[in-house]
């Protein structure tokens, strides 16, 4: 692929000044699924439950090394619908770049640079297989205005796929999902982030995830990966402190497929589980005390982070002594004060650290761990903690 490509892609759609939102939708061999995604898309309302002028977004969809009737399909739709502003561009790409983690980050590149044509707007993207919620780009849309910088939205399987699973697959399906959230749930407690006192999930994934242009320039967009992009681009956003709100708002429905188009991603999971031939084997999962170990250290650090300009803190004698687990090297403490950011100084010593907290716990059980993060949920004195911590209490429990 010439190293112009990604400024030929929509050059012939135009990009109307009206236009506030682009949504991007890398697709291939998804002729089951298209159609319904592209209605989800057509039949969008705003809060009040409002059609949506089509002129205030865009879709962008990306076909690539497409097989089966999946073009065909998304050309006659734009023929019956020629009121919404959908383009298409079909690709055949090299096997170096016939990968998820390019297509996306080319695509959401290109929202970018057309959005900042008028000057700033909100990127979505969405999965071929997924049907979006009728309020998906208004529920992003109020997310953002209420102050986030992005949005994960909520993806939920298909009923009617799901209903077809196997039993294993829902078992430990329901199981992972349980333990998420509530994993989510004690993270905005502690942390304090964007999501604290708001209700929110764990997914920050391709099916559902909205960011502001802004915001994707300042994060420097999808790092170059060949799949999990998605985490690898949540990793660049905690790097540089952005506003990820993860919205119960936000819900869209995706394939329960346990053949994907990727080699990684939830129809792989699905498989993994899917091959389990004992539906009593442990399900061994970070345990409540590592998961409260690891988050206390980073709003401990935040916190020593915030004040780190003051006069009344020795920075140094700090960092060294709050706990004889964490390492610091040199370029470490000469960071602390000129990092930018404290999610790109945490992600150093996450680095350097991480492997070394893990080793203190063991993984226990799912079932044990749900109910250790009910309990610690529960306790009155969790949030008292949580919100009012100091170097003697980090380690209360």
């Amino acid at each position: 692929m010439h190293t112009d490509y990604q400024t030929k892609l929509f050059s012939n759609a135009p990009m109307l000044p009206s236009t506030k939102v682009t949504i991007v939708i890398p697709v291939k061999d998804e002729e089951t699924y298209i159609e319904d995604l592209l209605k989800s898309l057509k039949d969008q309302v705003d809060l009040a439950g409002n059609k949506i002028n089509y002129d205030l977004y865009e879709v962008l969809v990306l076909a690539n090394n497409c097989s089966d009737g999946t073009v065909d399909l998304i050309k006659k739709f734009k023929l019956k619908n020629k009121k919404i502003n959908l383009h298409l561009e079909e690709v055949a790409l090299e096997a170096e770049q016939a990968n998820i983690g390019f297509v996306r980050k080319t695509l959401m590149d290109v929202a970018y640079t057309r959005l900042s044509i008028n000057c700033s707007g909100l990127i979505l993207t969405t999965d071929g297989d997924t049907i979006v919620s009728q309020d998906w780009i208004a529920q992003n849309s109020a997310e953002i205005r209420n102050g986030a910088e992005a949005v994960g939205g909520r993806i939920l399987l298909k009923e009617e796929e799901f209903q077809c699973l196997d039993n294993g697959i829902v078992f430990f399906h329901q199981k992972d999902e349980e333990y998420q959230l509530l994993v989510a749930e004690v993270e905005a407690e502690v942390l304090e982030n964007f999501d604290h006192r708001k209700g929110c999930h764990h997914q920050h994934f391709n099916g559902s995830f909205a960011v502001t242009s802004e915001c994707y320039h300042k994060s420097g967009g999808i790092p170059v990966v060949k799949h999990l992009e998605d985490c690898a681009f949540y990793d660049r956003l905690l790097a540089v402190d952005a506003k990820v709100r993860h919205s119960n708002n936000v819900i869209v429905k995706t394939s329960a497929r346990c053949i994907g188009r990727t080699d990684i991603g939830l129809s792989h999971q699905l498989n993994i589980w899917k091959n389990i031939d004992n539906q009593k084997d442990q399900f061994l999962v970070e345990s409540s005390e590592s998961i409260l170990y690891r988050l206390k250290i980073k709003k401990h650090l935040k916190d020593l982070w915030h004040l780190r300009n003051s006069e009344n803190i020795v920075v140094e004698h700090e960092l060294k002594t709050f706990d004889n687990q964490i390492k610091f090297d040199e370029n470490l403490l000469a960071n602390f004060t000129t990092s930018n950011y404290f999610g790109e100084w945490f992600q150093e010593i996450k680095h350097l650290n991480e492997h070394t907290w893990r080793e203190q716990f063991q993984p226990v059980d799912i079932d044990e761990a749900i109910t250790n993060l009910k309990a610690t949920l529960q306790n009155k004195f969790f949030k008292i903690f949580a919100r009012h911590q100091s170097g003697t209490d980090l380690f209360w429990f």
